[in-house]
């Protein structure tokens, strides 16, 4: 009899947890509880505007300091722009992904977050939405700044299919290392230390399908399976990052 009023304790304040932090308490609402998520870290960022302004600012100095340091050869400048545009994604969207728990833990709204009534799987998914869309808003100044900058044939539609291909991944692997790390000291290096040797899959991938229009057929579907691969792996492996961190 304990138990059962046990259960019930804890299952009313998951259902208060939940309402605080404008999730909605509905059986089966996987997709709604994932984009609740996605939504309340969009307003908390509409008002601060933390993330995106660090990550876009990071962004455009990597640009302005590689173009300058490249010098004026129009050759040399179209060559390095690729890598120049995917060292900038990279880690202006560690610099992003960084804050998706961490924010929660220091606001005290993580533990809440997780006694809701809802799957660690639609906390990932919804993290992910948020961080993919922080770098998605970031992308869509840098990729015109680098082809201006580098005098490059950037603004394809190759080019944007790499980039929301391996954005996506990348905020997949970033979250779930920023939730593995929320607890740890140090976080808001461990994610960029951690994400950049484990991408190397994707961001090889990512970077040759956007070097030309020709490298764009083959390289595109790499991209697609090591991004399947991180979003499918953050899926099954969110319980138990948030679990030991926490």
């Amino acid at each position: 009899m304990n138990a059962v009023v046990g259960l019930d304790q804890d299952a009313g304040r998951g259902v208060r947890a939940s309402r605080r932090l404008g999730i909605p308490a509905l059986p089966g609402g996987w997709l709604g509880h994932a984009l609740a998520i996605a939504g309340r870290d969009a307003r908390r960022e509409a008002r601060t505007g933390r993330r995106v302004v660090g990550a876009g600012v990071l962004a455009l100095l990597i640009l302005l300091a590689c173009a300058f340091a490249l010098g004026s050869d129009a050759e040399q400048l179209r060559a390095a722009a690729p890598g120049v545009l995917w060292v900038a994604v990279v880690f202006s969207g560690a610099l992003a992904a960084g804050p998706a728990f961490a924010d929660d833990a220091e606001h005290g709204t993580l533990e809440g977050l997780l006694l809701a009534p809802v799957d660690r799987s639609a906390v990932f998914a919804g993290k992910l939405v948020g961080t993919a869309g922080l770098m998605g808003l970031v992308e869509c100044a840098l990729l015109p700044a680098a082809a201006v900058l580098f005098d490059a044939p950037l603004l394809r539609l190759d080019v944007v299919a790499a980039l929301a291909v391996s954005t996506v991944g990348f905020a997949a692997l970033a979250t779930l290392l920023g939730a593995a790390a929320v607890g740890a000291r140090g976080r808001e290096l461990l994610v960029p230390v951690l994400a950049l040797p484990l991408a190397t899959p994707l961001l090889i991938a990512g970077a040759q399908a956007t070097g030309s229009a020709d490298a764009g057929q083959p390289w595109l579907p790499l991209a697609l399976a090591a991004a399947a691969v991180y979003v499918g792996g953050g899926l099954l492996l969110i319980d138990h990052a948030l679990e030991e961190s926490t």
